[in-house]
């Protein structure tokens, strides 16, 4: 957490510029003569892309090794290559560029009141690139990102890169053809088990890097985050991009991390529902004009943060050993385990800077602090809201986030903010903040075949839902609070008992590596970010030098204590369901899903202590399988 705060130049809204501003309006018939990220001598067409792919030495070895020199076998394997990439490849139409972007414009003014961009950073990046790969990796909380991000290239002058998309939106109807020629590019979402699509693709991804001059984008995350966390990156396409620079056929790969937050990601309650169980309705052409209705909520702002590049030859260092490839052909090697475990590092300091990028918004900040009231069992007036969020930004701002809250007109901000999420939060005719319950569908008409976990009764739906949608906003600004939260629950722990500063680290790790995977937590910076938690605790005067609580700042304690109370909460049960249900026996991640569930859906209904409506969360209860498992508590085998 401390070592990361480093990249962003300055940790104000200063540099962020509304993009639907009149006079910033990206003009969609303008004159466009892009910069190019990866300059060559001569530029590929997607079509010569392609060619270069199937003619590639790694796919002619692969078509004469399956063909076992059946010319008829090895005429069909070729034509099976092309079918690939014709179902893989992106193409490139100006004239559907500038239509969708004139829709567009159109759409986000509708739905949005602002997109804020951060102008230094993308001119900052604009200067750092043209003569190496590039590949632009955003985080991912919404579909949107997809189009999002050529939008912003196209209004900066900055080539529009080829962006990976999930088969999905292929099958969709007119979708899928409008992504493919404004650069978007396809890929199944298991392929391990099929040798020749696995080999085309990968080398696909790699003349990507390595031949055209575009720059790449793709989702470190792998899959939207419905939690609003971090997500622990997926190795395969950043290993396929980094590959021909382990193999010396680059002299470097420059990487953007790039934050992107929204006030109100259009699948809000989707995610909600979907992370609660309800199976999550297949994309389809019919189910995006149903969708449509969403032009008509004010979703509020979106903001885009590109991060300081990274050169990657620079970030590997003396572990980048290019002569391990140099005694054999590159197309018949493959990437070590060490330079595997340099892309999973590398990946994880990715994942670092994105949350650093990500803009936390009013609305964020009045959660956390909601949140605390009610886990208090306290009323909230729109004032007592007021200083809670002016409370809270002072803090994260000196953590280190980039916090959109100005502390003039604050109310009419959080009033706007309120507006944006009247779904969940309102402020009623007593003058308090109350959380809106919503009115739920008759939920029992769902195949309960299709669930992932129990089948929870329309009224835990009704009762959760409102918890849930408050908590996945709360959740970005957890980056932030979290150690230190575990730091003071340590030491609220230990309270009773004599203890060394020693004891306070040794169970702050503890903690810190039982929930390294729901907060994406390196441990190779558990030194860094317990001295740097620690101290700003001491330095704000929240705990003293002989680690004790000061009464003067008991708010901001319980505040604290009170983001880790869901994640503890759900550990806990499901420990407890692992113990009363499955213990001695064999179980499936579908099992515990089921069973935790539906342990949870009767604490909640009978009112016991240590439950909270996120405990239902199947994300986090997978999450806490894993963890369970990665510190060996659990052991799992493979059938």
């Amino acid at each position: 957490m401390a070592r990361a705060q480093t990249d962003t130049k300055s940790k104000s809204m200063k540099g962020f510029h509304n993009l639907l501003e009149p006079d910033r309006l990206p003009c969609m018939t303008k004159v466009w003569q892009p910069q190019i990220p990866n300059r060559k001598d001569n530029y590929l067409s997607p079509e010569q892309l392609k060619l270069n792919v199937l003619e590639s030495p790694r796919i002619v070895r692969l078509i004469e090794e399956l063909s076992g020199n059946d010319k008829s076998k090895k005429q069909e394997l070729r034509r099976a290559v092309q079918d690939m990439l014709n179902e893989i490849g992106l193409t490139r139409s100006m004239p559907v560029i500038r239509w969708a972007g004139i829709c567009l414009n159109k759409i986000l003014k509708k739905i949005c009141t602002a997109v804020y961009v951060n102008e230094e950073s993308i001119l900052r990046v604009k200067k750092c690139i043209g003569s190496q790969p590039v590949l632009y990796l955003p985080s991912h909380r919404s579909y949107a990102d997809f189009v999002l991000m050529s939008y912003i290239c196209f209004a900066y002058d900055l080539e529009i890169p080829g962006i990976a998309a999930g088969m999905d939106f292929l099958s969709m109807v007119g979708v899928g053809s409008l992504l493919r020629k404004t650069g978007a590019f396809f890929m199944r979402r298991s392929f391990a088990s099929d040798k020749l699509y696995w080999h085309v693709f990968k080398e696909y991804m790699r003349s990507l890097v390595n031949v055209y001059h575009t720059g790449v984008e793709f989702f470190i995350e792998g899959t939207r985050s419905r939690s609003f966390k971090a997500l622990t990156p997926k190795l395969g396409l950043l290993s396929m991009a980094l590959e021909p620079l382990f193999m010396g056929e680059v002299v470097d790969i420059t990487i953007i991390p790039i934050g992107v937050a929204y006030d109100k990601p259009l699948e809000e309650q989707l995610f909600v529902y979907e992370m609660l169980g309800v199976p999550k309705p297949k994309e389809s052409t019919m189910a995006l004009f149903k969708a449509l209705k969403i032009l008509d909520i004010n979703h509020g702002s979106m903001y885009v943060n590109f991060g300081e590049p990274i050169s990657a030859r620079d970030y590997f260092g003396l572990s980048l050993n290019r002569f391990e490839h140099a005694q054999l052909p590159v197309h018949v090697q493959q990437l070590t385990k060490r330079e595997l475990d340099l892309v999973n590092k590398l990946g994880r300091h990715v994942i670092s800077h994105q949350q650093n990028l990500i803009v936390l918004t009013v609305f964020n900040v009045a959660s956390l602090y909601i949140n605390y009231r009610l886990f208090m069992d306290k009323p909230t007036s729109l004032q007592q809201l007021a200083d809670g969020v002016m409370l809270l930004s002072n803090h994260l701002k000196a953590l280190g986030a980039l916090v959109s809250v100005e502390y003039t007109n604050i109310k009419s901000k959080i009033l706007d903010a309120l507006d944006v999420h009247k779904n969940i939060l309102q402020l009623s005719v007593d003058g308090k903040i109350t959380l809106m319950k919503p009115v739920i569908a008759n939920v029992q008409t769902v195949n309960v075949t299709k669930l992932k976990g129990h089948n929870l009764s329309t009224n835990t739906l009704r009762n959760s839902v409102p918890a849930f949608s408050l908590q996945i906003y709360c959740n970005p600004c957890l980056r932030w609070l979290i150690q230190p939260a575990f730091v003071l629950l340590v030491v609220k722990s230990m309270k009773e008992k004599s203890f060394s500063s020693e004891d306070i680290q040794d169970n702050f790790f503890r903690l810190r590596k039982l929930f390294s995977v729901e907060f994406v937590l390196d441990s190779e910076l558990e030194n860094e970010d317990y001295n740097f938690s620690l101290q700003y605790l001491m330095k704000s005067q929240i705990l003293s030098q002989r680690y004790e609580f000061n009464q003067k700042e008991s708010e901001i304690i319980t505040i604290f204590l009170s983001t880790v109370a869901p994640f503890l909460c759900c550990y806990l049960h499901v420990i407890e369901t692992i113990i009363e249900v499955f213990k001695d026996t064999e179980f499936t991640e579908k099992d515990l899903l089921v069973k935790a569930q539906q342990r949870v859906e009767n604490g909640l209904n009978s009112r016991i202590d240590h439950v909270h409506p996120y405990c239902l969360s199947l994300d986090s209860i997978s999450i806490a399988l894993s963890s369970f498992h990665l510190n060996k508590i659990l052991t799992k085998t493979k059938r």
